[in-house]
């Protein structure tokens, strides 16, 4: 086996510290691989809301309605839309994602409207699993989509709740 190599009070044979260091040495090699992605900016995706009072396009925006115990609650049409822009469709999604205070609200459900034809509906309602899945359409270019909102209250709803709903759009 050699000479033996002290280090410190040990001794070890020459050939183990030679056998140790190769097996150190092969295993740390790796190989270090890089891929570039350009993040370029727009101002909104193909598919975004609308708001109807003046046509600006949104990435996000906030609603308010009043509920009452038992009592369903029926927005027919919020103060945004969901506008595809585009010369082509798009295929765009939706889900309820959470809600604060659940235990207030027994159902909501969201309808996306195109005149009086629903495309798409998603609803959640008391025990249910959030966020829910997703729902997906295809938004039509060039086209202006409703949103239809009902939530039924529970009876013993005393606060306030925030429903809050995730869109997911093709990034083109």
């Amino acid at each position: 086996m050699g000479k033996p190599i002290s280090i410190g009070k040990y001794s070890f044979p020459a050939l183990l510290l030679l056998a140790l260091t190769i097996t150190s040495v092969v295993a740390v090699a790796y190989v270090v691989m890089q891929w570039n992605i350009t993040a370029t900016v727009a101002a909104n995706p193909k598919v975004c809301f609308i708001k109807w009072a003046d046509s600006t396009k949104a990435n996000s925006f906030s609603d308010a309605v009043n509920i009452f115990p038992s009592i369903k609650t029926i927005d027919e049409n919020i103060t945004y839309g969901i506008w595809n822009w585009d010369t082509a469709a798009h295929t765009t999604s939706l889900r309820i994602a959470s809600i604060s205070n659940s235990g207030n609200i027994a159902i909501v459900t969201v309808y996306v409207k195109l005149g009086a034809t629903t495309v798409a509906t998603v609803t959640w309602s008391t025990g249910g699993t959030l966020p829910t899945s997703y729902v997906s359409f295809s938004a039509t270019a060039s086209t202006k989509y409703t949103i239809w909102m009902e939530i039924t209250a529970t009876s013993g709803a005393t606060v306030s709740s925030v429903i809050t709903l995730d869109m997911k759009v093709e990034n083109p």
